[in-house]
């Protein structure tokens, strides 16, 4: 099965229902498969076969949805680049996945053009937004005049042939392409649905990046899979999802924990109150216990944390819609996927003891593309190393303790950094914290707090880390504190804690 065919699929079961709602305009499922079709006309035109890449850096958008089904529709990959990359970035993932053509957005140009300018037989650059390249490029609407839309997608292998090509955020070197097939897309497609229990009924909010793997799968093919609606936002803004709520009567809502917090202590977070949401869903990055708690005693809606990564196509895990959710826990797996618990051996340890998390299943990646070495390390003995470290509960139940890479070893003892930021999350002056190891002559290691004080509040570094000490074992709590005004993240909301340790890669 092609990936494409799911929107196909809609067209032809729900074709007046709406796929996409952007801005207060719906699309149809008959009108969104037309344009994809469109699109795949043009690039065949192009001379784009099936196995090619082609690049695609669009914010959230419904040209971005429709493009992306239209180079499915041809055979082609789809290669998501971050919109926040730069030239230099832009220009190793175009080499490395050997795309020859990008999708991308006239606000985007000053880093696109000298990237490209850079590859050899680089075909174009097709922009949308209504302007010229300076000159260079297609624009998207003229590359869509006339053209007669592709009704069905090529064939593929789905076990073979790529579907997408994810590239890893870089935070320990430079970014990997993981190589995902149609098989991985739509078995993940529809074993999220099932876990989330999406229907044609539900209406969907995210303003979760399109370019991600979460908005891609979390939201918009497990939603196709079903015939549901996407209510797509630009950007998030608290205001945004009040006014999405009420206009579309939407019954699930999906977001990064960021999110989550801004909506929380929001001026206007009544508005939330009022809702049809039957559910809420927490991706890409850990929430932490004090804000599931609040929300969810304050809004009286069922919040689901899960996990995933892009080498999963990405989702893995999650706390059960109608069971059992445990704050800080990732859950169960889904339907298809099997998860372990290894030591530094490969070897499987018992419950309650931490190991690093393992997954097989239909979901995980073929590899890493042009890097036979770190593809044959993730996957060694047929399980996706995730490089997380984890322990699974007497329930069954999975619960991430950090990065094995993050761990920090000060005086011979290992410290969890996630375990010291809840702590620093229950201190009623902090909005958003995180830990990190830094370099120390005598311990080899010490553990550093970087903290956000919510609005309006003051403290001392000292009063902080004196509040860690008192609930958490010494050598844990942080030696040293710094309070910042923002964290820096990725788009999917991630923490990049290799800039707060000074890191440039």
């Amino acid at each position: 099965m092609n990936l494409a065919h799911l929107i196909e699929k809609d067209a032809d079961t729900y074709p007046d229902h709406p796929g996409i709602v952007f801005e207060g305009e719906e699309i149809t499922y008959r009108e969104l498969n037309t344009k994809a079709g469109q699109i795949a006309s043009a690039l065949k035109n192009m001379g784009v076969t099936k196995g090619d890449r082609v690049g695609l850096q669009l914010p959230n958008c419904p040209e971005f949805i429709m493009t992306y089904f239209g180079i499915l529709k041809t055979g082609a990959t789809v290669v998501p680049v971050n919109v926040m990359l730069k030239e230099q970035e832009i220009t190793h993932i175009l080499v490395d996945s050997g795309a020859k053509i990008l999708f991308t957005w006239k606000g985007f140009l000053s880093e696109v053009l000298p990237a490209v300018d850079k590859i050899k037989d680089f075909r174009n650059v097709v922009i949308t937004g209504n302007a010229g390249g300076e000159g260079r490029g297609i624009p998207f609407e003229s590359m869509l005049d006339g053209e007669i839309p592709v009704t069905r997608a090529v064939d593929v292998i789905p076990e073979e042939d790529l579907a997408v090509i994810f590239y890893t955020s870089g935070t320990t070197g430079k970014p990997k392409g993981a190589m995902l097939s149609h098989y991985n897309m739509v078995s993940n497609a529809f074993a999220t649905a099932e876990t989330y229990k999406y229907s044609h009924e539900d209406t969907i909010i995210s303003a979760m990046p399109m370019f991600h793997a979460a908005g891609q799968t979390n939201v918009m093919t497990a939603a196709f899979s079903q015939g549901a609606s996407v209510v797509l936002l630009p950007r998030f803004a608290p205001e945004k999802v009040f006014e999405a709520l009420t206009a579309q009567n939407a019954t699930v809502f999906i977001g990064v924990p960021t999110m989550y917090f801004q909506i929380l202590y929001h001026p206007e977070s009544d508005r939330f109150a009022d809702n049809s949401l039957r559910l809420c869903l927490v991706g890409a990055a850990s929430m932490p216990e004090k804000i599931f708690t609040e929300f969810g005693e304050k809004f009286k809606v069922v919040i689901s944390e899960g996990y995933g990564l892009s080498e999963a196509a990405p989702v893995v895990s999650h706390n059960p819609v109608d069971g059992m959710k445990k704050p800080r826990s990732i859950g169960i797996p889904i339907p298809g996927v099997e998860m372990k618990i290894f030591d530094d051996e490969d070897r499987e340890l018992p419950d309650g003891q931490i190991g690093e998390l393992v997954i097989s299943g239909p979901n995980v990646m073929k590899g890493y593309l042009n890097n036979p070495k770190e593809s044959s390390e993730a996957l060694r003995g047929g399980w996706l190393h995730t490089g997380d470290m984890a322990y699974r509960d007497e329930d069954g139940y999975y619960f991430i303790v950090d990065r094995k890479k993050e761990m920090i070893l000060t005086g011979g003892f290992n410290i969890y950094p996630r375990e010291v930021e809840e702590v620093l999350f229950t201190h009623e002056k902090v909005a958003e914290a995180a830990v990190v190891g830094i370099p120390d002559m005598e311990k080899g290691e010490i553990a550093k707090a970087f903290i956000v004080l919510k609005e309006g509040q003051t403290a001392a570094i000292e009063e902080i880390m004196e509040f860690c000490r008192t609930r958490i074992a010494a050598y844990k709590a942080p030696r040293q504190a710094e309070f910042i005004k923002t964290l820096p993240r990725n788009a999917a909301g991630k923490v990049l804690k290799r800039v707060l340790r000074g890191e440039t890669e």
